[in-house]
């Protein structure tokens, strides 16, 4: 049986002398497990596809419930995420974010969609690593399923220049409401502007192809990225050690 499907490495170990065992992000199939045989030998025609955030066309065989390549065409390389050691450990943040959350065998289109445009905007466009950060870790909640509520004041539905964000509740509340809810700033809350609001909704809203397509202050970047690590933290109920490298490279 023979599959054909577009994927990107996104974790890579080695099998025997010349090959290579790939964690493949497929948007038809999901996370999935790849053997490529000979990988490792200069004339390989799947050396170049078997590199780690290498994004092919990719045939492959189905035998005893395991992925083997039987051939590819390279779609991008994403070299320059190489060339940098703070990118590079970011990239290393998102693949282990991804490996701990998406299942096999199961379409995962929108992930990987998110995984490649964040992987293009390092790369290609030279974004900021927290920018790019902020954008991919509220966008895969929201496509796991974990959206938070972004319309407005979980009671009055208004958007005041000061609002509250529950972490653990994934909700906002104006001030009125914190107050009459007896809630109290505390370390699952975070106190936000109206256009940090905004860039929330705009993240987690948007067409996939625009997600990218804002910019905010720099202070209100500061509030937007503690936020969204805190609550991809919470809710995929994980602590990912790449994140620590990360934060100790910036």
């Amino acid at each position: 049986m023979i599959i054909n499907t577009d994927g990107i490495v996104i974790d890579r170990t080695e099998a025997g002398d010349t090959g290579y065992y790939l964690k493949v992000l497929s948007p038809e199939k999901g996370l999935i497990d790849v053997t490529v045989r000979g990988a490792k030998k200069q004339n390989s025609a799947n050396g170049a596809a078997s590199q780690l955030f290498a994004c092919s066309k990719m045939s492959l065989s189905l035998s005893k419930g395991r992925y083997y390549m039987s051939g590819s065409e390279p779609i991008r390389s994403f070299y320059g995420i190489r060339l940098d050691i703070k990118k590079l450990s970011l990239a290393a943040y998102f693949s282990e974010v991804v490996r701990q959350t998406v299942t096999g065998e199961q379409t995962a289109r929108d992930i990987y969609r998110l995984f490649t445009n964040s992987m293009y905007m390092l790369s290609e466009k030279e974004a900021d690593c927290g920018f790019v950060k902020a954008v991919f870790e509220l966008r895969l909640c929201a496509d796991l399923g974990m959206m938070p509520g972004l319309l407005g004041c979980d009671e009055c539905y208004k958007t005041e220049n000061k609002m509250y964000f529950l972490i653990d509740g994934g909700i906002l509340l104006c001030p009125k409401h914190m107050d009459t809810r007896r809630i109290y700033p505390g370390p699952y809350s975070a106190v936000m502007s109206a256009g940090v609001v905004e860039a929330m909704r705009h993240i987690c809203l948007s067409d996939m192809g625009k997600i990218f397509s804002f910019r905010v202050s720099e202070r209100a970047m500061a509030v937007l990225s503690d936020v969204a690590e805190r609550y991809a933290e919470y809710h995929t109920g994980r602590h990912y050690g790449t994140l620590d490298y990360y934060k100790k490279i910036e």
